[in-house]
């Protein structure tokens, strides 16, 4: 995977991630991106029903180094389980003001904030993934649902990733072959002055 690389980190930008200050100006035309991520989403079905979605984000190059900095402790260029809790637990609470940068229609009705549970990191050739389940408050059936993951403050970019972006599996864990699924310009939810589009990605099921 080939990212496409800050040409200079920001000092502290780790730091300024897993401590809140993801919004550094009041005006959307003042921000660009200095995070990216390549996003993929597992969504799990019981029966017909959507119960709830993974998702897998992994970080460009340059955050990555960053964040091995800061939480590889023992320097042996993993995370293992107790840096993976640390970086959680240092991370998430943050992101809660940027609503996970998950947001979730049912019946075109959006979703309150829901909190991710489950939360993995990782770090393989010298790349940092975050891996965390979502569960929906209530079973819902395709076509109902809509999903975008996107920054809004647009500190930073997630985009879905070129290959397996999106993938379905039932409560067994098998990967289920009736799902599809589209995505889509958002035009209605524009942001960063109305020239940034959320993907939006809607299900079909037969």
């Amino acid at each position: 995977m080939t990212f496409r690389r800050i040409r200079q980190a920001r000092p502290g930008l780790a730091a300024a991630f897993t401590a809140g200050c993801l919004l550094l100006t009041t005006g959307a035309v003042s921000a660009h991106p200095h995070v990216f991520i390549d996003n993929r989403v597992t969504f799990l079905f019981s029966g017909k029903k959507l119960v709830g979605f993974r998702e897998n984000w992994l970080f460009d190059d340059v955050f990555s180094d960053q964040l091995m900095q800061e939480y590889d402790a023992d320097g042996d260029g993993k995370i293992g389980p107790a840096e993976s809790d640390k970086l959680g637990n240092d991370t998430l609470p943050n992101l809660a003001q940027f609503h996970y940068f998950t947001y979730i229609w049912v019946d075109g009705k959006p979703l309150p904030k829901i909190k991710p549970t489950d939360f993995h990191a990782s770090a393989k050739n010298k790349l940092v993934t975050f891996d965390f389940l979502v569960t929906l408050p209530q079973p819902a059936e395709p076509p109902a649902i809509a999903l975008e993951v996107n920054d809004r403050e647009y500190f930073v970019e997630v985009l879905l990733a070129k290959d397996h972006a999106i993938s379905f599996r039932d409560s067994g864990g098998q990967d289920l072959g009736n799902c599809t699924a589209s995505v889509a310009k958002d035009e209605k939810n524009a942001y960063y002055g109305g020239f940034v589009f959320p993907q939006r990605i809607t299900l079909a099921c037969q």
